[in-house]
């Protein structure tokens, strides 16, 4: 194994270890990973397996397989937020590997390491895979399959073929139509640019491939919808599915433009090297598995790019054949004043934080968010401070240690790999260590306080679904509907003036928990 190999490897293993304690301390965040949580502590509390709940009212927006994996872990561990996110972190370890093994067998073991290092220490990945969710597992099954797909056009192996179908029958159980979608239109392209439509027909009306996802994917759906009927298939399919594509749900929209500056940030800081690897992969664009790779991504991007709602984290989907090709273009990396960039930004956005946060409470016109920002010189003490020139200094050790020190291969395109690499782990250290802790205390603390109160009330408490994670730290669900006299409520600053006349048991942080008051 050479020296640079190593390296890579060294850096990946930190940025993984990194990521995974900063996770397992952070409270969950809301709405995604509040709402997951809640329905998991539900399902293992209930012991209902079949169908979902969240605050005790059916939960049609995601498939069973999230609440299937944390369930059980619930039920043996309790109600920690590294529980939650468990299956997560596992499944993006796994991910890292599958790309690790198939870099290494086509490119050699320096790309193999490199591809594991540049998911891992991207932003979009530590961020959003890894939560409380099913995009990291839903990122390892689509992989799965697309490497199996390209697996089974070139052997022509019929295990292959049959694992497609299994990888894709877990993906619907997890996430829905998207797990089919995407492979079957990125064959569908690749098969049909290298003029071989009887060979994609035969595999799309395989036999054994649709009876395995039958099999596999079929039963709780048929279940649920014949306890459900209609209400079911009409906000899963359709609104959940379809009308993401056709509609703008709950305000998350965009031009079609939307996801180009959101690839740059998701890949972030790999950005050079990505751009690299899309010229190069366009001007190799004959090969088969470049041309796959890139089908792959294009596949996503314009999939999401003409659907009207849009959320950064559809997006991850789409990084694995980028992490491929920039594992196989890396040598088109050069040295460069913009490698150094990330080393300006991250401590200047860190360093920089009090100073938003500050600036953000004076500004802005939510009551809640107002609120929320003024938790700041809270935040911001000595102490905080202290932490983060230990972590500047950190980082500045970590990237003269990777980069200077011998041996290490002499040619100029080996040293930008290694910055590459000890930029990521940087990156991912800031990201990590410093900011997510500061949101999480802005966003999370406030609810954490308000629901250790909350535990006291006998009764249940009246809440929207914005912040379910009160409900997984209150230890039991609330409700959502109009407030009565006498009801508990919790509720945002800028939803207090809704509410009938009240009086204010407790506050933090822009949320309040107030007693209605009788007529």
């Amino acid at each position: 194994m050479s020296d640079l190999v190593r390296r890579l490897k060294g850096l990946w293993v930190l940025a993984l270890l990194t990521t995974w304690l900063a996770l397992v301390q952070l409270p969950l965040f809301d709405e995604d990973e509040g709402e997951y949580g809640e329905v998991a502590v539900e399902m293992a509390h209930s012991g209902d397996f079949v169908t979902p709940t969240l605050n005790g009212q059916p939960f049609f927006e995601k498939p069973i397989l999230a609440f299937w994996l944390m369930a059980p872990l619930v039920k043996i561990f309790g109600v920690h937020a590294w529980v939650f996110r468990f299956p997560s972190l596992l499944a993006c370890l796994l991910w890292m590997l599958v790309l690790d093994r198939f870099a290494r067998q086509h490119w050699g073991p320096e790309a193999g390491a490199l591809a594991a290092l540049l998911c891992a220490t991207s932003l979009g990945v530590t961020v959003s895979a890894h939560a409380a969710a099913m995009d990291g597992v839903l990122c390892l099954l689509i992989t799965l399959a697309q490497l199996d797909l390209y697996l089974a056009w070139k052997t022509r192996d019929p295990w292959a073929e049959r694992r497609i179908w299994l990888w894709m029958a877990l993906g619907f159980l997890a996430k829905g139509p998207v797990a089919v979608v995407v492979p079957a239109l990125t064959s569908f392209l690749f098969y049909g640019l290298r003029k071989e439509w009887k060979n994609w027909f035969r595999s799309a009306f395989n036999g054994w491939g649709w009876l395995i996802f039958c099999a596999l994917a079929l039963p709780w759906y048929v279940v649920q919808y014949h306890l459900m009927g209609t209400r079911f298939i009409d906000y899963f399919l359709w609104r959940e599915n379809l009308g993401r594509l056709t509609g703008t749900m709950q305000g998350h929209g965009g031009s079609v433009l939307y996801y180009l500056p959101v690839l740059l940030v998701i890949a972030w800081p790999h950005t050079p090297l990505l751009l690299k690897s899309l010229g190069e992969g366009w001007r190799d664009r004959a090969n088969p598995l470049t041309q796959f790779l890139l089908l792959w991504f294009a596949t996503v991007f314009i999939l999401f790019s003409l659907a009207h709602t849009k959320l950064p984290h559809y997006l991850l989907i789409g990084l694995p054949p980028l992490f491929l090709l920039m594992a196989q273009h890396r040598h088109s990396l050069k040295p460069s004043w913009i490698l150094w960039l990330p080393w300006l930004i991250m401590p200047a956005l860190v360093i920089g934080l009090p100073f938003i946060v500050h600036y953000q409470a004076q500004t802005t016109s939510s009551p809640y968010l107002r609120a929320l920002f003024l938790q700041g010189p809270d935040i911001f003490t000595g102490g905080w401070w202290a932490s983060v020139v230990s972590m500047l200094v950190l980082c500045a050790l970590l990237g003269f240690v990777v980069i200077r020190t011998r041996p290490i291969p002499a040619d100029l395109s080996a040293r930008s790999l290694a910055l590459l690499g000890a930029t990521g782990v940087m990156s991912t250290l800031m990201l990590t260590t410093v900011l997510m802790p500061v949101a999480a205390r802005l966003q999370q603390t406030p609810v954490r306080v308000l629901a250790q109160w909350g535990r006291q009330h006998p009764g249940p408490i009246v809440a929207d679904d914005r912040m379910p994670s009160f409900a997984v730290y209150s230890g039991k669900p609330t409700v959502n509907r109009p407030a009565h006299a006498g009801d508990w409520v919790f509720a945002r600053a800028d939803h207090l003036s809704d509410l009938p006349p009240h009086v204010v048991l407790h506050a933090a942080g822009g949320l309040y928990l107030v007693q209605i008051l009788p007529q």
